[in-house]
């Protein structure tokens, strides 16, 4: 009998041992971040396969494959996107450079409902409920049983014509809150995680013309992309991003839906943007 309670005991302890407590972080691997040198400045990106899985591996095919190095950010609409690539057709300015990876994707503009989603706030103005699926704004829909990612600054996509199955190659950084229409109507496959500033301070094209910055020696050039494990170490950054059940941003949220600060006027009426009340990421 005493043997059996002293192994009983050991058992619990050693449960006890290994229990671990809520997860407050996690470090983005280095093969799930996309390094980008252009003329103003650096860029990096965190792929995000979880809504459009085929577009985060074309962006990261291309990469490997060095397609985007020397090609442009021709197309710049403040307060909405900064756009990367070969040109579009519609804009006549069609580069038509060689590749590997060009065809034709299958649009990957939502997902069925997880239980993956945690739940900020219902409704929200551009969607029926808010909030993240790890630590990224995202929205869902209870009746068409789908979630999407939302178009937050510094989200990125996958660009494509009236066809909702020609995205390719072409891809935008959203530089401002303007694209959230275009939520459930395009692949979103990562986000800038360090430089969405670099993205912000590019020259502006002509609205007139679809937001083309004419004179090509005003663009920003891609001068390489490589992803993490392949750039030289003191180039690498370490990004890691809070849980969303992690203390501090739960804090951050409360505060957010409870402003008692004697700044405030208008305290609010307990709703927040997502966008904006986000997981925090550290990139050191």
């Amino acid at each position: 009998m005493l043997k059996r309670i002293i192994t009983t005991s050991m058992l619990l302890l050693s449960a006890f041992s290994y229990a671990q407590p809520e997860q407050q972080t996690y470090q983005v691997p280095q093969h799930e971040l996309v390094y980008m040198q252009t003329s103003e400045g650096l860029i990096v990106y965190q792929v995000l396969p979880q809504i459009a899985p085929n577009h985060a591996q074309r962006f990261k095919d291309l990469t490997n494959e060095g397609w985007y190095d020397g090609l442009e950010f021709y197309r710049v609409i403040d307060g909405f996107v900064a756009q990367a690539g070969e040109g579009e057709s519609e804009w006549n300015n069609v580069k038509g450079k060689p590749g590997k990876n060009k065809t034709p994707l299958k649009g990957e503009l939502t997902r069925p409902i997880s239980n993956q989603f945690n739940l900020v706030q219902k409704p929200d103005l551009l969607a029926p409920q808010t909030g993240f699926i790890d630590s990224v704004p995202a929205g869902q829909d209870p009746a068409t049983k789908e979630e999407w990612f939302l178009h937050c600054p510094g989200m990125v996509a996958m660009a494509r014509g009236n066809d909702v199955n020609s995205g390719a190659t072409e891809f935008y950084i959203n530089i401002g809150q303007a694209p959230r229409h275009l939520d459930r109507n395009m692949s979103v496959f990562a986000r800038v995680v360090s430089g969405l500033e670099v993205a912000q301070r590019m020259n502006r094209g002509n609205k007139a013309i679809g937001g083309i910055v004419e004179d090509p020696k005003l663009r920003a050039k891609i001068e390489w992309a490589k992803m993490g494990d392949e750039v030289s170490p003191e180039v690498r950054k370490q990004v890691t991003v809070d849980t969303f059940e992690s203390e501090r941003y739960q804090n951050r949220l409360k505060s957010a839906k409870e402003k008692k600060h004697e700044f405030y006027v208008y305290p609010g009426n307990g709703n927040v943007d997502v966008c904006y009340y986000a997981p925090n990421i550290t990139v050191k």
